[in-house]
């Protein structure tokens, strides 16, 4: 097979899919140019730091698989039990350190930096040190922020700890989700783990209402049990995965034939390409869908984590609520748990793109009629209905990522949304608090509904890219099966109708030993023909 490395590139697996946008994902432009550098042929050093990462290990057996999962299970658990502990908390923490609300919403912002500095640095590091090393070491960053909260620090020492939190909960955020898309029957996996999140959530506001009950005047102690968690979380992921990267969990990417536009074609391996850390990072930040995708999760992340803190808030000042206000966040948390379990055949049905565009509109209604209803238990009851549509946007939106972008930008991206999506959950929450301090916590509701109303029309924006590059890719997959001698084109796969929204069409996992470790399976993959006009981008 020839090759050259000039010109722009199309992305081809090494395996018969139909041609939807993930078949296509030339829309990134290569800015390296391989022939003049010789790495087209020169074998690809790995970019890790320790020589163990970069050793070829055995790939785990079921039973550890099944560990591991659990493993990333409980790391979302822990992230839920953070968001949802704060709402219940608010009131006894501006009382503890007498500040209004503007003063304690300062801990979102430093969530915020958090959060942020680990969108930036985490392809950087996790092409340092791999899965198995940053994810832990995500979670001992949040152990610190606890370590720092839980004897009744200062409060500038409390809002500093806030940004080892957001540091901490954003590393294994994007850890855990980018490792997830490469689990087998991944879709539900994804839904499943995000499940977990919303149970953590819906437990916590159990514990901190508790300590707010019992021992208003030292609520703090409620992040050393916290704190507990966290250790657990650091320990299970050390022995579970042992420091292995994410290679060394599922295998090796499959290999993945690029074509120029002369028509000569290559093999490459997706793990080397994007031209480093600081190419891969990019290539992620001028795809217009990327940031699409990334707005779209800030503001709803944001709301999500709005409602759960200041839910609470709202039935007290609002409604004349009491302590046991507290728990609306268990039934928000609760209906979202509920949510991102049941509504996932209902999900696979209506396709991830509708699904969106359903759930919102649901969520819009609920939060017009918290708005304008004043009973205590109708809005209560709203509030977890509102979590239950809530619950599978973050899922669906990690699905379409794998779906819409080539093998080396998907961890990158999902790191870099997800890190956005938890920045929102830092500065919306913030914003509301900033706002309350003068014209009251209601206002909670009208900002959700105009939020909401954003989200919908960025959804639009992603929807609108990816369906007039699908057609482009069919049309061109087209004319090049026509065109194209069947002896250079190998097996041919014939242009099918795209895979709907539910199911994802994308390259199998693709180890180089096969699923089982057999090294025939990578010679069995057929190909189908390249794909026209490779310099288009999603632009739209």
């Amino acid at each position: 097979m020839s090759h050259n490395g000039h010109g722009i590139q199309d992305y081809i697996p090494q395996e018969p899919i139909e041609p939807t946008v993930a078949t296509g994902a030339s829309m990134i432009a290569r800015a390296e140019e391989d022939a003049d550098s010789g790495e087209g042929d020169a074998k690809h050093q790995s970019h890790y730091l320790f020589r163990f990462l970069r050793e070829e290990k055995a790939l785990p057996s079921k039973r550890l698989m099944g560990i591991m999962l659990a493993v990333l299970f409980l790391v979302m658990f822990l992230a839920g039990w953070n968001d949802a502990s704060q709402g219940p908390l608010l009131p006894s923490l501006q009382t503890y350190y007498s500040v209004n609300y503007l003063v304690i919403s300062t801990i979102w912002l430093a969530n915020f930096v958090g959060f942020m500095t680990s969108g930036i640095t985490n392809v950087y590091i996790s092409d340092a040190f791999g899965f198995g090393i940053a994810a832990p070491f995500g979670a001992a960053m949040q152990g610190v922020a606890y370590v720092l909260i839980c004897w009744g620090c200062p409060f500038p020492l409390f809002v500093i700890a806030y940004v080892f939190n957001g540091f901490g909960l954003g590393l294994q955020d994007a850890q855990v989700n980018s490792l997830v898309t490469r689990l087998e029957n991944s879709s539900t996996k994804m839904f499943l783990m995000h499940a977990m999140y919303g149970f953590g959530a819906t437990v916590s506001p159990f514990v901190s209402t508790a300590f707010v009950q019992h021992v208003p005047s030292r609520v703090y102690l409620y992040f050393a049990a916290s704190l507990g968690l966290a250790l657990v979380t650091v320990l299970a992921l050390v022995v579970a995965f042992r420091g292995r990267t994410e290679t060394q969990i599922v295998g090796k990417r499959q290999l993945e034939i690029r074509y120029n536009k002369d028509g000569t074609s290559k093999e490459v391996d997706p793990t080397h390409e994007g031209g480093g850390s600081g190419g891969k990072m990019k290539q992620i930040l001028r795809t217009p869908v990327v940031h699409y995708m990334a707005f779209y999760m800030l503001i709803y992340v944001g709301v999500e984590v709005t409602i759960g803190g200041w839910a609470t808030s709202f039935l007290l000042d609002e409604r004349g609520g009491n302590d046991n206000s507290g728990y609306v966040s268990s039934g928000y948390f609760g209906g979202l748990t509920v949510g991102r379990v049941v509504l996932i055949p209902v999900t696979k049905r209506l396709g991830n793109h509708l699904s969106i565009y359903i759930y919102s509109a649901f969520v819009l209604v609920l939060s017009i009629v918290i708005w304008f209803t004043h009973s205590i238990v109708g809005n209560a009851v709203c509030f977890s209905l509102v979590g239950v549509f809530l619950g599978p946007m973050y899922p669906i939106v990690m699905n379409v990522v794998v779906d819409i972008l080539p093998g080396e930008l998907q961890g990158g991206t999902i790191g870099w949304i997800a890190s956005l999506g938890q920045a929102g959950s830092a500065v919306m929450p913030f914003m509301v608090g900033a706002i309350s301090e003068k014209h009251g916590v209601w206002i909670l509701q009208p900002f959700t509904v105009a939020f909401m109303a954003a989200d919908i029309f960025l959804w639009f924006l992603v929807t609108r890219s990816s369906h007039q590059h699908t057609k482009r890719l069919r049309k061109h997959s087209s004319e090049s099966s026509s065109a194209e001698p069947k002896e250079k084109q190998g097996e041919i796969a014939p242009a099918e109708t795209p895979a709907t929204d539910g199911e994802k069409s994308r390259t199998s996992l693709g180890n180089h030993r096969g699923e089982e470790g057999d090294p025939s399976e990578t010679g069995r993959q057929s190909r189908i023909p390249p794909i026209a006009n490779a310099s288009e981008k999603l632009q739209s």
